[in-house]
């Protein structure tokens, strides 16, 4: 992420630059030839530059006869492997991006922190502000001003002796002035350059540009005025005469500042303005950089390599949801081209469950999957099963002597020319297949179907003469004293027993704070542990019954991953 980060920052840094070189350079013909409003727009060539930087750059796709693995994992450690693929060794990780990153942030810190102080002093200087009519207010201090401030809600800021200062004639070219920068919203502007100038902090010349940016936006706002009082030239530059300069530019106001050569702006009053024809020959022409520069600072950027199939009009998407002793493991996505084997590894050593399988097409409904699942070295069980595309299926298997056990719940999608495949409505009616077998013995497979058929009911309350019950362990007690020690809340769930005494499901009747799949399933595993004596019915035979059994909501949010 970090390097990814300061790969951003270096391609944005290097495109501001030169699309700032480019406006320093034209700029001034443009000016001559188009006029000063002309010269404002070529400006947007620095925000079209650092925007086509950040648009993804283009693709381009290398054929490859072997499809390697793609696995998506979201918390475990989990590897996936896959023939034909070469192992990479990577190296050892390197802090520098993240020094330089937090030398970064400190840096937008500190000019942020600079800028806002500036800002602040200059709005403590004006003293109190009265408001005159909508947008206008009358400082105190007539050491400031005329200027416009606010961002959120810009406003007009007149100096205390503006009525003295000026004449009629000079008050309505000032406000005019001002109007023009209130409209066209030059303080959101000012912020957005400010707002670069902390980003890019480091960069010297775009510190010097924002004066250059910024007297091009007063020789802008200069022409506007002329082009509604053509006639009133003189008063504007006596008007420009009386007026306070400010010693600083500040981040986010429009204000005369003292760094605006006077003399260069009195002059342009004596150019003539260019006509409309002029003027928008030279926006288009603008436009027509700016689009041209953004497709320059895209075009640089390094490609995407893809890696693709030969041939890659089908690929099976498989979704693995991985249960081990009661541990959820991360979700693993991958796809894989027909027949190719891929492995998964969850574990190290002696306790790792692995597995290879492959998958191969039936029909347009149904792939077979078929494969090995170990437990360490040993193997423990070879599946062999029908899966239908787009619904669940799953495999079960224990290693008996260890009492370990893996549950794969899976989904198989179909991906056609890069697309992952529409699920038939059809197919909504297949039954999923569910595979079981523990280490030597035979190996059971069941549809849904007979999975329905076989769940277990309970009998009515009225057929039973002794209530089932729970008989805690230790475990279950230590759970109910910490949870009343804590002052949590009690949660309800009830637990089908069946007539051996086992639990055969549950379900919530009371709703946890926390009902995330980690914690309901730490509860649902705790229930699973116990013992229970099995209900007894009127036949004076053990039957299965539904009971209620209160926990505490005081299971720990953790995070459900191998190895924990």
């Amino acid at each position: 992420m970090s390097a990814d980060l300061l790969k951003l920052l270096i391609e944005t840094t290097i495109a501001s630059t030169f699309a700032i070189v480019a406006v320093l350079l034209l700029r001034v013909p443009l000016r001559h030839f188009f006029g000063a409003r002309v010269a404002y727009a070529l400006w947007c060539l620095v925000p079209f530059a650092l925007v086509a930087v950040m648009v993804p750059a283009q693709e381009i796709v290398i054929k490859v006869v072997s499809q390697p693995v793609t696995a998506v994992t979201t918390a475990a450690p989990v590897t996936t492997a896959a023939t034909a693929t070469t192992a990479i060794a990577m190296p050892a990780s390197n802090n520098s991006p993240d020094l330089f990153l937090l030398l970064w942030m400190v840096g937008i810190a500190a000019c942020a922190f600079w800028f806002s102080r500036q800002q602040k002093k200059f709005i403590g200087s004006l003293g109190a502000l009265n408001l005159c009519y909508e947008k206008v207010f009358l400082a105190d201090n007539n050491s400031q001003g005329p200027a416009v401030i606010g961002v959120v809600q810009p406003r007009i800021v007149l100096p205390s002796d503006f009525e003295r200062r000026y004449s009629r004639e000079e008050q309505n070219l000032v406000l005019t002035h001002e109007q023009i920068h209130l409209e066209r919203g030059d303080t959101r502007i000012n912020l957005v350059a400010a707002a670069l100038r902390c980003i890019f902090w480091f960069n010297p010349l775009l510190h010097w540009a924002d004066g250059r940016f910024r007297f091009d936006q007063e020789l802008s706002t200069d022409a506007n005025v002329l082009s509604k009082f053509p006639a009133s030239r003189k008063s504007y530059a006596d008007a420009m005469l009386k007026t306070q300069m400010a010693s600083i530019g500040l981040p986010v106001a429009c204000h005369w500042q003292a760094h605006h050569p006077l003399k260069e702006r009195i002059l342009m009053l004596k150019k003539s303005t260019p006509g409309k024809i002029f003027r928008w020959s030279g926006l288009c022409l603008v436009a027509l950089l700016c689009l041209g520069s953004a497709f320059a600072a895209w075009s640089m950027q390094p490609a995407n390599i893809i890696v693709s199939p030969v041939a890659p009009e089908l690929l099976y998407e498989i979704q693995i949801d991985t249960k081990i002793d009661h541990v959820d493991l991360a979700r693993i996505k991958l796809r894989e081209a027909p027949g190719k084997p891929f492995a998964v590894s969850n574990g190290k050593g002696d306790r790792d469950w692995s597995y290879e399988f492959s998958i191969s097409p039936l029909d347009k409904d149904f792939v077979q999957l078929k494969g090995k699942v170990m437990f360490g070295a040993t193997p423990i069980s070879e599946p062999v099963m029908k899966l239908p595309i787009g619904r669940m299926s799953s495999v079960d298997v224990g290693f008996k002597n260890n009492g370990s056990y893996i549950i794969l719940n899976m989904v198989v999608s179909e991906v056609r020319n890069g697309k992952l495949g529409p699920v038939l409505e059809s197919r909504a009616n297949l039954d999923g297949y569910h595979f079981f077998q523990n280490h030597g013995d035979i190996a059971k497979l069941y549809s849904d179907t007979d999975l329905s058929k076989m769940q277990l009911v309970a009998v009515d309350s009225d057929q039973i003469a002794k209530p089932a019950k729970l008989l805690p362990s230790a475990k279950f007690l230590k759970h109910v004293a910490a949870g009343k020690n804590a002052g949590k809340k009690i949660v309800r769930v009830s637990v089908l027993v069946d007539e051996k005494g086992y639990m055969m499901g549950g379900n919530f009747i009371d709703s946890f704070a926390d009902t995330s799949s980690g914690m309901l399933n730490q509860a649902l595993d705790l229930l699973m542990m116990e013992k229970y004596q099995p209900a007894i019915g009127k036949n004076g035979k053990p039957v299965a019954s539904n009971i209620t059994v209160e926990l505490y909501d005081n299971f720990e949010p953790r995070a459900i991953v191998a190895g924990k």
